[in-house]
């Protein structure tokens, strides 16, 4: 067990993890500290974030788990697909992750396209890497650039999550599917999964239905971006995806937590 395991799961193996990386290409108007501050008020277990972000608000992150956001894909401004056009990279060294405090570092896993191979390579690199430090390492699994659940079967889901598996990743992030194909790809995947928070929708009971439905079907936990830091009410919004998570609340019970 790598001694960083329980900065990002809880004793029930399971996490609750604030996405706060999509800053990275220039897009948000949003106050880190403030949504760090919030979710982690609410209960989130950890914050993956980039790398100027951990260094400014490592007061706000306070006891959480750190996941620090390993790719820098470019900015918004860029011209051409910048998930498609270029091989994933990390230009951090696991040292300096642990550097500004790192528990783990997240890889980008984008398959099905022409730097496929390099981009398994890249996971591959950082893993055992972070094996040396005692870093967890995750893998962020996507084909070509779909996140849509209707854009996955169950084959295409299972094999890109399996890969990441075997070349090393110590958890992998990935789409939720249909309950029946997702229980198959998490009992395939040897290693934790845990599931994207999806695009952003304004529909708390519907958030809160998916995380439900993903963790029923084996899934170790949520990594939620623009659902919850997008939040008019960020701490409540935690509190009660935390306790889907870890009390396995139902729905209407979790939905308390927003009044």
């Amino acid at each position: 067990m790598k001694s960083r395991y329980y900065k990002v799961f809880g004793s029930d193996d399971r996490t609750l993890i604030l996405a706060l990386d999509h800053g990275g290409a220039g897009k948000i108007w949003l106050d880190p500290g403030y949504a760090i501050a919030a979710s982690v008020e609410g209960g989130v277990d950890a914050v993956l974030t980039n790398y100027g972000v951990i260094k400014k608000f490592r007061r706000e992150i306070g006891r959480a788990g750190t996941i620090l956001r390993g790719e820098v894909f470019g900015t918004a401004k860029s011209e051409g697909n910048l998930f498609l056009d270029y091989g994933c990279e990390i230009p951090y060294t696991v040292e300096d992750a642990v550097r500004v405090g790192a528990d783990a570092v997240m890889t980008m896993g984008l398959t099905g396209t022409r730097f496929d191979a390099h981009n398994m390579q890249n996971i591959a690199r950082v893993s055992a890497q972070c094996d040396r430090y005692g870093l967890l390492c995750g893998a962020e699994m996507l084909y070509k650039t779909a996140k849509s659940a209707s854009e996955y079967d169950a084959e295409t889901l299972n094999t890109i999550c399996r890969a990441a598996a075997e070349i090393g990743a110590d958890f992998v992030k990935g789409t939720f599917i249909d309950p029946d194909g997702f229980r198959k790809v998490v009992s395939n995947c040897y290693v934790p999964m845990v599931v994207l928070g999806g695009s952003k929708v304004d529909n708390d009971r519907q958030v809160l239905e998916q995380a439900a439905a993903a963790l029923d079907c084996g899934a170790k936990g949520i990594a939620i971006g623009r659902n919850l830091w997008g939040h008019k009410n960020i701490a409540g919004m935690a509190a009660a995806l935390r306790r889907i998570v870890h009390e396995n609340a139902t729905v209407d019970e979790a939905l308390r937590e927003l009044g």
